[in-house]
């Protein structure tokens, strides 16, 4: 039994072997404590003194006889163990290594049979399972290096053929480096459609964006008067601001798009949304530059409008003033009005500038096209009506103070 040649053909067979190999030891042991008995039992009769019924070197010959075979036993008992322990190591080496295999055939139909999904939350899911994946490949990947240790430790014993165990060590090598390589590329495959599909997602946010965007910049409502237009054209300035910061974004879809759409499916699709980005993009641009032009010539309007007023209740004011206006005859007083019509000139020099301005911004709107020309005409027709009504009226007052100041300055000399 201890000098048999089989060490088993798989690693169950080679317990099973290692159980028997125990029973068989266990049976050694017992007869060692009944031979190391019957020794002690011989050696007393090569003691005996007087009668001997058998020359006691032939008992110390039997007896170290007995000793030697039971230690021969014991040795080749120790030496059947390391040989089964030996073997045992060996397959089982071969059988983690075909677990290893195992795992990675199993792995490759899973990388086979992926798909890269259809949208951005099918491509997450699947993106989460790989990253899981991945975890387990970096789990089985230490132990196959481990087992891969335990197959250098054999060869390096050189108890048992190296070519089965170079062979397998190959071979499981070279398939865990192609599981590695459609691991890495099936992670490549899912980011460009995790890319794809954010950009996707990126294009239709900025389409309902900007479709929003172009209604809030397309708005009729310019104002009802200074105070309310000066709000719209802040709060237009801000949409503009915000429109301008995705500028880039918008600019950048083209070129995003060049390097994940053409192996795409759905590639021609988001073509045509990042066009359908970039025409309404420029049309919210242009229409936001218009609304800001009416916003600012409402607000010039409507400036102008109260700048009319203050210039008309001033002129109201003085054309009543000269219209009631009885000149002295007495020099005295004629002198105190002429110091009048002094102040009076200063002020209308100022009010005059105030009016050529609102002429000015007139001018401006109806070469504009303002929709509301003909009604900033009219107002202005009126502003210089009434303005040249004032200046007429303080010329001919002048002119009748003058007439009065001659009279009495020649009635002085007289």
């Amino acid at each position: 039994l201890l000098v048999s040649k089989d060490m088993g053909k798989h690693l169950l067979e080679v317990e099973d072997l290692l159980q028997k190999h125990g029973l068989l030891e266990a049976d050694i042991s017992a007869q060692t404590e009944r031979v190391q008995a019957l020794n002690e039992a011989a050696l007393k009769f090569s003691e005996l003194e007087g009668y001997q019924p058998c020359d006691p070197q032939i008992i110390c010959n039997r007896v170290n006889h007995v000793q030697t075979c039971l230690e021969e036993l014991e040795d080749l008992a120790a030496k059947r163990r390391k040989e089964l322990e030996d073997s045992r190591q060996l397959w089982t080496f071969f059988q983690e290594m075909e677990e290893a295999e195992a795992w990675i055939r199993e792995k490759e139909k899973i990388l086979a049979s992926k798909t890269c999904g259809r949208d951005l939350s099918s491509v997450t899911t699947l993106t989460t399972k790989h990253k899981t994946m991945l975890g387990e490949l970096g789990n089985r990947r230490v132990l196959l290096h481990q087992t891969m240790k335990k197959g250098e430790k054999i060869l390096a014993k050189k108890i048992f053929s190296s070519v089965g165990i170079q062979e397998k060590l190959r071979e499981v090598c070279l398939r865990w480096k192609k599981l590695e390589e459609l691991m890495g590329f099936h992670q490549q495959r899912l980011e460009e459609a995790l890319n794809f599909f954010q950009l996707s997602a990126e294009t239709d946010d900025l389409v309902t964006w900007l479709q929003d965007m172009y209604r809030v910049v397309s708005s009729d409502d310019f104002g009802h008067d200074d105070y309310s237009t000066q709000a719209l054209l802040r709060k237009h300035r801000a949409v503009v601001a915000e429109v301008e910061k995705h500028r880039t974004s918008v600019m950048s879809l083209r070129q995003q798009l060049a390097l994940l759409a053409p192996v795409h499916p759905q590639g021609v699709d988001v073509q045509l949304r990042v066009v359908e980005v970039e025409q309404l993009f420029g049309e919210v641009v242009e229409v936001a530059v218009m609304r800001s032009q009416w916003l600012q010539d409402a607000l010039d309007v409507y400036r102008m409008f109260s700048e009319v007023h203050a210039c008309e209740v001033w002129l109201e004011e003085k054309e009543q003033w000269l219209e009631k206006m009885i000149l002295p005859e007495e020099l005295d007083e004629v002198e105190v009005v002429q110091h009048r019509f002094e102040s009076l000139d200063q002020e209308m020099n100022s009010v005059m500038g105030r009016i050529l301005d609102v002429n000015q911004v007139v001018q401006q709107l109806v070469e504009g096209g303002h929709p509301s020309s003909q009604e900033v005409q009219s107002c202005q027709d009126h502003l210089n009506s009434r303005w040249n009504r004032v200046v007429e009226l303080v010329e001919t007052k002048k002119t009748q103070l003058n007439s009065i100041l001659k009279i009495q300055n020649f009635l002085l000399e007289c």
